[in-house]
C-alpha cells in the first residue's frame, strides 16, 4: 500500500528525540507546505473516551507520561500501546492528506521507520543532530540523558534510519542554517514536481 493522492507529493519527516524535526516541520510550513504532526494527532486521540477506556484497561491510566514510563520499560507494553494508537493515527493522517491542498504535504512521524509507514510516502527525510546538541535540548525539556537513552533504545538507531531515508538533514548549525536547508529542499521539490 502507498499513499497516492493526485497532485500531492507526500514527504515523511522523522528523527530521534530532540533532533529538531518539529522545527523542520515549522520551516516546511513557512515555505508553503501543508504539514501535520503525528504527535499532535496522538495528543488528540488521548482525549477520546474510547481510546481513554482502552488505555485505562491496559495500563491502569490514560495519562501519557504515566503510560510512557511503563512503555519504555517493556516491549510488550509498547506493542500494546501501538496496537491501540497506530490504526487511529494512520487513519487520521490519511484523512488529513485526502483533504490537504494540492502540492507538497509533510507528515511528521517520530517512529516513521519503526511503524513501516515510510513505504507509504513519496520521499522520506531524516533529521539528525550531534549528541552534544541533543543533550542541551533534553536538559531544557527536563529530561536526563539516562531517560533519553531508555527511550531511544526502543527506537531504530540513526545509523539504520539513514539507510532508509532518502534525504538526511544535519541539524548541526544554527536555526538559520537549518531553515536554509529546508528552503533549498522545498524549492527543489517544487521545481522537480512542478508545484509552483
Amino acid at each position: 500500500m502507498k499513499w497516492h493522492f493526485p497532485q500531492k507529493y507526500v514527504v515523511g519527516l522523522t528523527g530521534s528525540m530532540a533532533s529538531g524535526k518539529s522545527t523542520v516541520l515549522s520551516y516546511f510550513a513557512k515555505q508553503g507546505a501543508a504539514v501535520i504532526s503525528a504527535d499532535e494527532v496522538v495528543r488528540s486521540l488521548y482525549k477520546r473516551p474510547s481510546v481513554r477506556r482502552a488505555l485505562i484497561s491496559l495500563f491502569g491510566t490514560a495519562e501519557p507520561e504515566k503510560i510512557a514510563s511503563q512503555v519504555f520499560d517493556s516491549a510488550d507494553k509498547k506493542k500494546q500501546l501501538e496496537n491501540v494508537l497506530y490504526p487511529s493515527v494512520l487513519a487520521e493522517l490519511t484523512r488529513w492528506l485526502k483533504a490537504a491542498p494540492k502540492g507538497i504535504c509533510v507528515v511528521e512521524v517520530p517512529l516513521l521507520f519503526e511503524a513501516g509507514w515510510h513505504t507509504l510516502t513519496d520521499l522520506n527525510v531524516l533529521v539528525i543532530a550531534p549528541q552534544k546538541t541533543v543533550s542541551v535540548r533534553l536538559a531544557a525539556r527536563g529530561l536526563t540523558v539516562a531517560q533519553y537513552r531508555k527511550r531511544v533504545r526502543t527506537q531504530m538507531p540513526d545509523k539504520q534510519k539513514r539507510t532508509l531515508a532518502d534525504i538526511t538533514l544535519c541539524n548541526n548549525g544554527t536555526k538559520t542554517d537549518l531553515a536554509h536547508q529546508v528552503a533549498r529542499l522545498y524549492k527543489a521539490l517544487q521545481t522537480i514536481y512542478s508545484f509552483q
